[in-house]
């Protein structure tokens, strides 16, 4: 009981990020985040479907030890675009 109510406690919203705006703010700000998301999920769907954009999009998504070598120096992959 007492970790469902901590996590309760912690959950981040639009209202606590933005406390000064009305009602009518936080609806439009709510929609535009899900609005926002939605965008982002289709994007990403779409470049899965593509084997090398998806190959692309993981290059510049990966961790930094993917991309540089032990003296911060960029690695030796060249990109195809």
């Amino acid at each position: 009981m007492q970790n469902e109510k901590s996590s309760k406690e912690h959950q981040v919203t639009i209202g606590n990020l933005y406390p000064h705006l009305n009602d009518k703010q936080l609806k439009e700000a709510e929609e535009n985040l899900n609005r926002y998301l939605e965008l982002a999920v289709r994007m990403y769907d779409r470049i899965q479907q593509d084997p090398e954009a998806y190959a692309r999009f993981k290059t510049l998504t990966g961790s930094t030890q993917d991309r540089y070598d032990g003296g911060g120096q960029r690695s030796n992959y060249k990109s195809r675009t």
